[in-house]
């Protein structure tokens, strides 16, 4: 059952990517790791990055990106933390293409919250293994006031809880 709402459950992926993210240190493409992680606060404190830009983000017309690090990926565990950053990135487009208006890219016009957060759960356990943070996450969030929800809020209580 879905907990959260939209921009609440992008502040939880975007925290639970950035928590295993320096799992991907030592990989040739972790520039788009914290791209990703960055990219995701600032539409979430700010609303101001486009939907556009995080899915360009996730994957360019030049086939860069992070569903590019991860297609190329041979390590199992780097593979989920990548698919992490890779549903942070998809679903912060999802809410921003949300309040945009106007069409929506094939990659994202299929997103369901529920079925969303039931993936990302799935790759960040495959990176992290059996976890109470997620649960504990989401109940510090829905209790958080929709203007306190910033990097420093949540990433302070991400180090309490980890």
């Amino acid at each position: 059952m879905r907990k959260l709402n939209n921009e609440k459950q992008a502040a939880l992926f975007t925290s639970l990517a950035q928590h295993v993210e320096s799992i991907l240190a030592d990989s040739e493409d972790y520039h788009y790791a914290r791209q990703s992680i960055d990219l995701c606060w600032k539409w979430i404190e700010h609303r101001d990055v486009s939907g556009r830009a995080l899915l360009d983000l996730y994957h360019a017309d030049d086939d860069s990106g992070v569903d590019t690090a991860m297609y190329i990926e041979k390590v199992a565990i780097k593979k989920n933390v990548w698919a992490c950053l890779g549903w942070a990135l998809i679903f912060t487009s999802y809410c921003a293409y949300e309040i945009e208006g106007g069409p929506v890219p094939e990659t994202i016009e299929c997103v369901d919250p529920e079925q969303a957060l039931t993936d990302f759960l799935r790759y960040f356990h495959g990176a992290v293994g059996d976890t109470q943070l997620p649960d504990s996450l989401i109940v510090f969030l829905k209790d958080l006031p929709d203007d306190h929800l910033t990097q420093a809020v949540v990433s302070a209580e991400m180090n309490k809880l980890a």
